[in-house]
């Protein structure tokens, strides 16, 4: 792999990891939308998958005493069967759609951001049928946090929202590899550059952690949809070319 590529890589899973460690979304958005433009599509969801558990679950360690447990039991049961399903109907033989597909996607989170509805405290039993869906769309897209973000602004503190959202993420990620290991993706053949990229989303983890609190919000927010924005605008392109 060409060393620019690779230290492109490694930086944008350090500083998107603090991303997710200071907003506890949109890290893996900006991640899967960088590793599009410069890794062979085929690669994508499944390295993103490896880098992503990582940083879920450096994040919920880093929160472990803030999550709320009974929805993460309520939601991993459903979201397995989302993935076995995902996983029995995949086809990864032709990608040529996969670049503009996650192009249109990431623009698509920018406007939902934006005009998000509010479902504070919803009953518990909506984590089941989230859960369902969002294990059959990860496997597809890869980055679902953004999916999962309205059912986690719940009134609690923030450190909660983050905890309990990268603990349900965790579980997903972690069923990725097995499920493309069965779809023939190997990973041995990518260690050392997963090694590399699983070191930098740690310590991102970690920066991301110091900062929340100590930051604008809203600062923070205005650079991160405008970065997001133009790596959207990029793949959509690469795709139509």
């Amino acid at each position: 792999m060409d060393t620019s590529i690779l230290i492109l890589l490694v930086g944008a899973s350090l500083i998107t990891a603090a991303i997710s460690g200071f907003l506890g979304m949109g890290g893996g958005m900006v991640l899967l939308g960088v590793m599009a433009t410069v890794l062979p599509a085929a690669w994508v969801v499944p390295i993103h998958g490896v880098v992503q558990l990582c940083s879920n679950g450096t994040r919920a360690l880093l929160f472990l005493r803030d999550v709320h447990w009974r929805i993460v039991f309520i939601y991993i049961g459903p979201a397995t069967l989302g993935l076995v399903g995902a996983t029995m109907v995949w086809s990864g033989s032709k990608l040529a759609w996969f670049k503009p597909a996650i192009g249109i996607f990431i623009l698509c989170f920018l406007v939902y951001r934006r005009y998000k509805p509010t479902l504070r405290n919803v009953p518990l039993w909506v984590y089941a049928p989230v859960g369902l869906f969002v294990g059959f769309l990860t496997i597809f897209v890869g980055a679902t946090g953004p999916v999962l973000a309205p059912f986690f602004l719940r009134d609690d503190v923030k450190e909660n929202v983050i905890a309990t959202k990268a603990a349900c993420q965790l579980w997903l990620h972690f069923g990725k590899i097995p499920a493309f290991i069965s779809l023939g993706f190997d990973y041995t053949g990518h260690l050392g550059l997963l090694s590399l990229l699983v070191v930098a989303v740690i310590a991102g983890t970690y920066v991301g952690k110091a900062l929340l609190g100590k930051m604008s919000e809203r600062f923070f927010l205005g650079i991160f949809q405008t970065v997001l924005a133009g790596i959207a605008i990029l793949l959509i392109v690469q795709g139509m070319r």
